[in-house]
């Protein structure tokens, strides 16, 4: 049975690891002005990014940067909006909601969703390949295209906020559109994402990295403190059960590596064999559950031989 589970997620994750595209060429003008950045944008999953200060400024928005928070705090004729590097959860005159992409540091830069900050100040965005045109002239709304969080906020209490049972595919867009970098508190994590229903209805989430020094740092973090897990995982998880009305949510860390060529030397039973002939190393390291009807979560560390260690637990 694990060996078939192991089959479909190494099957769903072959082909999946993110890229991130540079915009080098892109042109972003506001009312018709050219705006000048330090470091040209970024493109992430269709997601512009660009520098905070050069585009606040050009929409004429007020903001100050929390250096011990990591946190911009941003206001413009009545609308006040919170950012936070390294969260997708933004507050716009205090309702939560969820961006695209979460801004981030690149080369000592902070990095926001273009979209987001613009249309939140009720600016209309206007996109024609490289060139990004945008009208700050509208009144204040809340930014089109983004996701409120329910009640405003996570509170992991697992009340249904749909009648339907969700579909992995949804699930599996839902983590990857707000959920494509995990952290502990020294690290972030690019990963990649295998959603399995179970027969009972319940999900099992897998958490993929692609490479020995991605999983083993998170492994050396874990070790030295287990509760590291619950940050790595429990914003996600909470989030799930808040939009898809999930009571349970099992959770797998696991290293999913293609290799190049025929293995050698690697342990039989870390090895699948794709369709296509390749071949991907699978190595599951953690496996937890996050239970909202009991407010209860757990993770055990995979061992050789099957085994499993309890490495923490508890109640919230």
């Amino acid at each position: 049975m694990l060996k078939k589970r192991m089959l479909l997620i190494a099957s769903l994750a072959f082909g999946l690891f993110a890229s991130q595209a540079s915009a080098a060429a892109m042109q972003v003008s506001v009312d018709g002005k050219s705006v000048s950045f330090n470091t040209n944008p970024i493109v992430q999953e269709n997601v512009t990014m660009v520098q905070f200060a050069p585009i606040f400024r050009s929409l004429g928005i007020s903001f100050s940067w929390n250096q011990q928070k990591q946190q911009i705090t941003a206001t413009k004729k009545g609308t006040q909006m919170i950012l936070t590097l390294g969260s997708r959860t933004a507050y716009v005159n205090g309702t939560a909601v969820r961006m695209q992409r979460a801004p981030v540091s690149v080369n000592g830069n902070i990095f926001v969703p273009l979209r987001f900050v613009s249309e939140a100040t009720g600016a209309k965005v206007d996109v024609s390949g490289s060139r990004i045109s945008i009208a700050s002239s509208r009144a204040s709304v809340t930014p089109e295209n983004q996701t409120p969080v329910a009640g405003g906020s996570s509170s992991g209490n697992g009340s249904s906020q749909s009648a339907l049972s969700p579909s992995e595919d949804a699930l599996t867009d839902y983590l990857y559109h707000y959920y494509d970098t995990l952290y502990t508190p020294d690290s972030g994590y690019e990963v990649d994402y295998a959603v399995v229903q179970e027969d009972d209805g319940s999900y099992s989430v897998t958490i993929l990295l692609d490479n020995y020094e991605a999983s083993g740092n998170l492994y050396a973090e874990s070790k030295a403190d287990p509760d590291i897990l619950f940050d790595f995982t429990g914003e996600f998880a909470l989030d799930l059960a808040d939009t898809f009305g999930l009571d349970e949510v099992y959770v797998f860390v696991t290293l999913a590596m293609p290799l190049n060529g025929e293995p050698v030397d690697l342990p039989e039973e870390d090895l699948v064999e794709l369709e296509d002939g390749s071949w991907m190393l699978m190595q599951t390291l953690f496996g937890g559950s996050y239970d909202f009807i009991e407010h209860y979560s757990e993770f055990h560390a995979f061992l050789d031989g099957g085994k499993t260690e309890l490495l923490t637990a508890g109640e919230w």
